[in-house]
């Protein structure tokens, strides 16, 4: 018998190859610790519509945690569980600035995905979008009325500038000031959340709510919105095209995503003998 009984999962460079897709034996792997009373969840920086999709696949009977750990979302009931969005006047007063000095956006909202520029990002949402089944699309919605958007929860905000000299000014200049938590996803792009969401704190309130200790969840991760789950978990897990300083917060280091690195952890270190 195991010794955990969660596996929280990043997706993008952790669950997903490069081409996007989950292995046949990450799929077996997961399956397997499944059979064994192992709960697998996703954690992930991405809207509930884009990381849809791979709960349909794996066909897992847990909430999503979305938008890094702005929110809890419940595929089976189509709605958000618990969260915090970002906070209206601040908000209100970075997007008169991002509006001005011209810079690119994506909102997560509760129906869709908004967007502000950001074409070619937009584009490819669109064409992947365009494969899936009806009940699993993606919204995309032009930023026509951003003040209408501003009288509900937004939940994530994405920045991009393709000179990220630029972004990086902006940020230091006008984002850092206010009570939002920033991770770098790219040089490029930078993602903005409520002050105290993160992947790692919402985990922790999943797994309070199910009755599991957190030393009993393995969370398994490659990018700087994962640290927040290594520093909370039993067992921390990098994968193997992680960058040295993430590697450096984890336990453990596994193979490259492209090489079946969950399933080998999964193998080596948590399933049972």
């Amino acid at each position: 018998m195991s010794r955990f009984q969660a596996i929280a999962l990043d997706m993008d460079g952790t669950l997903l190859t490069r081409d996007h897709k989950i292995s046949s034996a990450t799929r077996a792997a997961l399956a397997q610790a499944r059979a064994h009373g192992i709960k697998v969840l996703l954690v992930t920086g991405r809207h509930f519509m884009t990381a849809r999709p791979f709960h349909h696949e794996l066909a897992l009977d847990t909430p999503l945690i979305c938008s890094n750990g702005a929110y809890l979302y419940d595929p089976a009931q189509g709605r958000i569980l618990a969260g915090d969005p970002l906070a209206v006047a601040p908000l209100t007063a970075l997007l008169a600035e991002v509006q001005a000095q011209q810079m690119g956006a994506l909102f997560h909202l509760d129906g869709g995905i908004g967007y502000l520029g950001c074409e070619e990002h937009v584009g490819r949402m669109r064409r992947w979008s365009a494969n899936q089944p009806d009940h699993l699309k993606v919204s995309l919605l032009p930023a026509e009325d951003i003040d209408s958007w501003l009288q509900k929860p937004i939940w994530k905000l994405e920045l991009f500038n393709q000179d990220p000299g630029l972004l990086h000014r902006f940020v230091g200049e006008v984002v850092q000031r206010l009570p939002f938590t920033q991770d770098w996803a790219a040089p490029y792009a930078v993602e903005l959340v409520q002050l105290g969401c993160s992947k790692g704190n919402r985990l922790a309130q999943w797994a309070a709510r199910e009755g599991i200790a957190m030393e009993k969840v393995v969370a398994f991760g490659d990018n700087n919105n994962d640290i927040s789950m290594f520093e909370q978990v039993g067992l921390a897990v990098a994968m193997g095209n992680a960058a040295p300083q993430i590697q450096a917060h984890a336990d453990r280091v596994t193979a490259d995503h492209n090489e079946d690195g969950i399933a080998l952890a999964l193998q080596r270190w948590v399933l049972p003998a």
